[in-house]
């Protein structure tokens, strides 16, 4: 059999993704005429085979039971689908009338800020402005009102929000302090955002525009990134771990996660079934976060075990200073990341809790 040149081999992969969708489209079609339910499909930045896929595979069971098997949620890889970016794209319609390839996603925060830039979300992504979950939970609470309305203003419902880990820096080299991470060249572990790298840019950080399916290969070419930033449990399903043989061992920032689907599917749901499909997400959700508190230190022991260097900040207050002062700046700069009023009332609500608790890190 001849070798398909390149070009052949981008037109084959294009047209088998154009039939992929269009299949599903067809089957779900034909299943809907019959009278065999809605198949409602998903995109996910969950790693394989990770208790965060195991548990939304659980919910696409129960949502198939509550409903009598009239809703299916199916999920696909949202790094085979080409990242966030490419996931928000499918989310539309390529003509009106016409449905979309995707009806819904799991996203991280930087997908909900690239679907609903209103929403500010990654401002709660700014390193040291957290020491604890405690304190994240608390501001999600107090700005979540905010969140839901400019995710429905663009259009979709948000049925949970959940963290799935805190950031953490994995290098090729030890950085124990701001000044020796700036120095390395690093990439978004699973993130794509041309805003968010410029943002790092502005802060000091040489970061590296790689996409999420590039990644790996980059890691492991003479002259590729040097580190990258990303939650435990990615690094080490993805195997990144493998090419990073030090980790910051320091939590950075928390990563949120958010189930959305486009109203107009949720709404050709039938009534007497989305209590029940609403408290399911929220079971699953509260059981993940329960497994999550303990999830990134288990990922850290395995990578510990298999050869990688846990390195100690040297001086956290120092960090804490860079890193914050860094923010700052890029908020009063009028960064399109980090929303400065958000930025400033989060401080403000995070001073008012740790006096009443006194919390510390």
């Amino acid at each position: 059999m001849k070798k398909l040149t390149l070009k052949k081999t981008l037109v084959y992969l294009a047209l088998s993704c154009c039939a992929f969708f269009a299949a599903a489209n067809g089957n779900q079609e034909q299943s809907q005429g019959a009278g065999h339910g809605q198949a409602i499909k998903i995109a996910s930045v969950a790693p394989n085979n990770s208790p965060w896929d195991v548990e939304q595979k659980k919910l696409a069971q129960e949502w198939a039971r509550i409903t009598e098997n009239q809703v299916i949620l199916q999920f696909f890889d949202a790094t085979a689908l080409g990242g966030e970016g490419g996931v928000i794209q499918k989310l539309r319609t390529v003509r009106p009338g016409q449905r979309a390839p995707l009806d819904g996603a799991i996203f991280t925060s930087l997908g909900i800020s690239q679907l609903a830039p209103d929403s500010h979300v990654l401002t709660f992504c700014v390193p040291f402005m957290f020491r604890n979950q405690d304190e994240v939970d608390y501001i999600f609470d107090l700005f979540s009102p905010e969140i839901q309305q400019a995710i429905k203003d663009k259009g979709y419902v948000l049925l949970g929000w959940f963290n799935v880990g805190w950031i953490y820096f994995s290098t090729k080299e030890s950085a124990e302090t701001p000044e020796k991470l700036k120095n390395l060249k690093l990439a978004m572990g699973g993130m794509d955002s041309p805003e968010l790298n410029t943002a790092f840019k502005t802060a000091g950080f040489k970061l590296e525009a790689v996409s999420a399916d590039k990644l790996a290969q980059n890691l492991k070419a003479p002259g590729g990134v040097q580190g990258v930033y990303g939650i435990p449990m990615y690094t080490y399903a993805t195997k990144f771990y493998e090419s990073l043989p030090y980790i910051l061992d320091v939590p950075i920032c928390p990563i949120l996660a958010a189930f959305v689907i486009s109203e107009n599917t949720w709404n050709a749901i039938p009534e007497s079934y989305k209590l029940r499909m609403r408290e399911a997400v929220k079971k699953s959700q509260q059981v993940f976060m329960d497994v999550q508190r303990e999830t990134d230190k288990q990922y850290l022991d395995l990578m510990e075990k298999a050869g990688v260097t846990r390195v100690k900040p040297v001086g956290l207050a120092h960090w804490e200073d860079v890193l914050q002062g860094d923010a700052r700046k890029m908020a009063d700069t009028g960064s399109t990341v980090i929303n400065r009023d958000s930025y400033y009332r989060i401080e403000s609500a995070l001073e008012e809790y740790r006096a009443a608790h006194q919390s510390e890190r």
